[in-house]
Protein backbone atom coordinates (compact mmCIF):
# COMPACT_ATOMS: atom_id res chain seq x y z
CA UNK A 1 0.00 0.00 0.00
CA UNK A 2 1.38 3.41 -0.99
CA UNK A 3 0.58 6.60 0.87
CA UNK A 4 -0.07 9.90 -0.88
CA UNK A 5 3.43 11.31 -0.16
CA UNK A 6 4.87 8.78 -2.63
CA UNK A 7 2.97 10.42 -5.48
CA UNK A 8 3.47 13.73 -7.17
CA UNK A 9 0.53 16.17 -7.40
CA UNK A 10 -0.09 14.96 -10.96
CA UNK A 11 -0.39 11.36 -9.83
CA UNK A 12 2.94 10.12 -11.24
CA UNK A 13 5.16 8.20 -8.81
CA UNK A 14 8.43 9.89 -8.02
CA UNK A 15 11.18 7.28 -8.65
CA UNK A 16 14.28 9.26 -7.72
CA UNK A 17 16.73 6.80 -6.14
CA UNK A 18 19.37 7.34 -3.48
CA UNK A 19 22.93 6.00 -3.47
CA UNK A 20 21.73 2.65 -2.11
CA UNK A 21 19.01 2.21 -4.73
CA UNK A 22 16.17 3.03 -2.33
CA UNK A 23 13.48 5.36 -3.68
CA UNK A 24 13.95 8.79 -2.12
CA UNK A 25 11.39 10.94 -3.87
CA UNK A 26 10.73 14.54 -2.98
CA UNK A 27 7.46 13.52 -1.31
CA UNK A 28 8.93 10.87 0.98
CA UNK A 29 9.67 11.53 4.68
CA UNK A 30 11.03 8.83 6.96
CA UNK A 31 9.78 8.20 10.49
CA UNK A 32 13.32 8.56 11.82
CA UNK A 33 13.38 12.22 10.76
CA UNK A 34 10.27 13.27 12.71
CA UNK A 35 9.90 13.78 16.50
CA UNK A 36 7.73 11.04 17.95
CA UNK A 37 5.75 10.88 21.18
CA UNK A 38 6.01 7.52 22.99
CA UNK A 39 3.62 6.50 25.75
CA UNK A 40 5.96 6.76 28.74
CA UNK A 41 5.10 10.44 29.49
CA UNK A 42 1.40 9.53 29.43
CA UNK A 43 2.01 6.61 31.79
CA UNK A 44 3.86 8.93 34.19
CA UNK A 45 1.15 11.61 34.06
CA UNK A 46 -1.66 9.08 34.57
CA UNK A 47 0.10 7.42 37.50
CA UNK A 48 1.15 10.64 39.25
CA UNK A 49 -0.75 10.79 42.59
CA UNK A 50 -0.40 14.58 42.64
CA UNK A 51 -1.92 14.89 39.15
CA UNK A 52 0.91 17.11 37.95
CA UNK A 53 1.31 18.02 34.27
CA UNK A 54 4.53 16.86 32.64
CA UNK A 55 6.93 18.91 30.56
CA UNK A 56 7.92 16.86 27.48
CA UNK A 57 10.75 18.11 25.30
CA UNK A 58 12.88 17.14 22.32
CA UNK A 59 16.45 18.21 21.60
CA UNK A 60 18.36 18.63 18.37
CA UNK A 61 20.44 15.57 17.36
CA UNK A 62 23.20 17.96 16.32
CA UNK A 63 23.79 20.27 19.28
CA UNK A 64 21.35 19.16 22.05
CA UNK A 65 19.42 22.44 22.01
CA UNK A 66 15.70 22.40 22.66
CA UNK A 67 13.65 22.06 19.49
CA UNK A 68 10.14 21.12 20.67
CA UNK A 69 8.18 21.21 23.89
CA UNK A 70 4.69 20.33 25.05
CA UNK A 71 2.71 20.09 28.26
CA UNK A 72 0.94 16.79 28.99
CA UNK A 73 -1.65 16.24 31.70
CA UNK A 74 -4.26 13.66 32.61
CA UNK A 75 -7.89 14.63 31.85
CA UNK A 76 -11.31 12.94 31.86
CA UNK A 77 -10.39 11.03 35.02
CA UNK A 78 -7.52 9.30 33.27
CA UNK A 79 -9.41 8.40 30.10
CA UNK A 80 -7.29 10.79 28.03
CA UNK A 81 -4.25 13.03 28.14
CA UNK A 82 -4.26 16.64 27.06
CA UNK A 83 -1.36 17.98 25.02
CA UNK A 84 -0.68 21.70 24.94
CA UNK A 85 1.75 22.45 22.12
CA UNK A 86 2.94 26.08 21.90
CA UNK A 87 1.92 27.86 18.69
CA UNK A 88 0.05 24.74 17.53
CA UNK A 89 -2.92 24.01 19.78
CA UNK A 90 -4.47 21.92 22.54
CA UNK A 91 -5.37 18.30 21.81
CA UNK A 92 -6.98 15.56 23.86
CA UNK A 93 -5.74 12.06 23.04
CA UNK A 94 -7.83 9.10 24.29
CA UNK A 95 -5.94 6.43 26.23
CA UNK A 96 -6.29 2.68 25.66
CA UNK A 97 -5.37 0.30 28.48
CA UNK A 98 -4.55 -3.29 27.63
CA UNK A 99 -4.05 -5.94 30.33
CA UNK A 100 -0.65 -7.58 30.56
CA UNK A 101 -0.42 -11.37 30.84
CA UNK A 102 1.43 -11.26 34.17
CA UNK A 103 0.94 -9.61 37.56
CA UNK A 104 -2.29 -7.90 36.64
CA UNK A 105 -0.75 -4.80 35.09
CA UNK A 106 -1.68 -3.05 31.87
CA UNK A 107 0.02 -1.25 29.02
CA UNK A 108 -0.78 2.31 27.94
CA UNK A 109 -1.52 3.12 24.29
CA UNK A 110 -2.71 6.22 22.49
CA UNK A 111 -5.83 6.10 20.34
CA UNK A 112 -4.77 7.85 17.15
CA UNK A 113 -7.04 10.84 16.42
CA UNK A 114 -6.84 10.02 12.72
CA UNK A 115 -7.68 6.32 12.47
CA UNK A 116 -8.84 5.58 16.06
CA UNK A 117 -6.45 2.62 16.27
CA UNK A 118 -4.37 1.99 19.45
CA UNK A 119 -0.77 3.13 18.87
CA UNK A 120 2.44 3.13 20.89
CA UNK A 121 3.68 6.30 19.20
CA UNK A 122 2.26 9.49 17.75
CA UNK A 123 4.15 11.94 15.56
CA UNK A 124 4.14 15.71 15.96
CA UNK A 125 4.57 16.50 12.26
CA UNK A 126 2.64 15.25 9.25
CA UNK A 127 3.24 15.18 5.54
CA UNK A 128 0.71 17.30 3.62
CA UNK A 129 1.10 17.77 -0.16
CA UNK A 130 4.80 16.93 0.06
CA UNK A 131 5.58 19.22 3.01
CA UNK A 132 6.07 18.54 6.73
CA UNK A 133 3.59 20.62 8.73
CA UNK A 134 3.05 21.25 12.42
CA UNK A 135 -0.55 22.42 12.51
CA UNK A 136 -2.24 19.01 12.41
CA UNK A 137 -3.00 16.88 15.44
CA UNK A 138 -0.42 14.34 16.62
CA UNK A 139 -1.00 11.28 14.45
CA UNK A 140 0.28 7.74 14.05
CA UNK A 141 2.85 6.85 11.43
CA UNK A 142 0.33 5.86 8.75
CA UNK A 143 -1.97 8.85 9.27
CA UNK A 144 1.01 11.23 9.26
CA UNK A 145 2.13 9.85 5.87
CA UNK A 146 5.52 8.62 7.15
CA UNK A 147 7.54 5.51 6.28
CA UNK A 148 10.45 3.69 7.87
CA UNK A 149 13.80 4.19 6.15
CA UNK A 150 13.92 0.43 5.51
CA UNK A 151 10.71 0.49 3.46
CA UNK A 152 10.68 0.77 -0.31
CA UNK A 153 14.24 -0.41 -0.94
CA UNK A 154 15.00 -1.15 -4.61
CA UNK A 155 17.52 -3.92 -5.31
CA UNK A 156 19.41 -3.69 -8.59
CA UNK A 157 20.74 -6.62 -10.63
CA UNK A 158 24.25 -6.52 -9.14
CA UNK A 159 22.86 -6.21 -5.63
CA UNK A 160 20.58 -9.20 -6.15
CA UNK A 161 23.48 -11.24 -7.56
CA UNK A 162 25.63 -10.33 -4.55
CA UNK A 163 22.87 -11.39 -2.15
CA UNK A 164 22.42 -14.66 -4.02
CA UNK A 165 26.17 -15.31 -3.63
CA UNK A 166 25.72 -14.92 0.13
CA UNK A 167 22.91 -17.45 0.11
CA UNK A 168 20.24 -14.84 0.89
CA UNK A 169 16.69 -15.26 -0.34
CA UNK A 170 14.96 -12.41 -2.24
CA UNK A 171 12.72 -11.82 0.79
CA UNK A 172 15.64 -11.47 3.23
CA UNK A 173 16.39 -7.89 4.25
CA UNK A 174 19.39 -6.12 5.67
CA UNK A 175 18.27 -4.16 8.73
CA UNK A 176 18.41 -0.36 8.62
CA UNK A 177 19.46 1.30 11.87
CA UNK A 178 16.58 3.12 13.48
CA UNK A 179 17.25 6.33 15.36
CA UNK A 180 13.80 7.58 16.42
CA UNK A 181 13.41 11.11 17.71
CA UNK A 182 12.22 10.36 21.24
CA UNK A 183 11.73 13.01 23.96
CA UNK A 184 12.54 13.39 27.62
CA UNK A 185 10.00 14.34 30.27
CA UNK A 186 10.04 15.92 33.73
CA UNK A 187 7.31 16.88 36.18
CA UNK A 188 8.80 20.37 36.68
CA UNK A 189 10.84 22.34 34.09
CA UNK A 190 12.93 23.75 36.93
CA UNK A 191 14.56 20.34 37.21
CA UNK A 192 16.41 20.95 33.94
CA UNK A 193 17.24 24.66 34.30
CA UNK A 194 20.91 23.84 34.81
CA UNK A 195 20.92 22.10 31.44
CA UNK A 196 18.64 24.57 29.64
CA UNK A 197 18.92 27.96 31.41
CA UNK A 198 17.08 29.69 28.53
CA UNK A 199 13.83 28.04 29.64
CA UNK A 200 13.39 31.05 31.92
CA UNK A 201 11.68 33.82 29.98
CA UNK A 202 9.92 33.94 26.65
CA UNK A 203 12.65 32.62 24.41
CA UNK A 204 11.04 30.85 21.41
CA UNK A 205 11.97 27.23 20.83
CA UNK A 206 13.74 26.69 17.54
CA UNK A 207 12.19 24.07 15.26
CA UNK A 208 14.39 24.41 12.25
CA UNK A 209 16.70 21.47 12.92
CA UNK A 210 14.33 18.80 14.16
Amino acid sequence: MFFQPWNTPGGMKNKQQGHDGRFEGTYRVDVEDVPRLPTFPAAWALADPRHRPYFVFWTSPFDSTLTRILRMESVQQGAAVQLTIPDVGVFQIPIVRRPLPRRGGFSILYRCPGCSEPRRYLYLRSLVIGRLVDYQRPLCQACAGLRWASQGRYLGVLHRAFRAGLGLQPSDRFPFPRHPRDPRAVSDPRLILDEFPDLVGDRPISSGSD
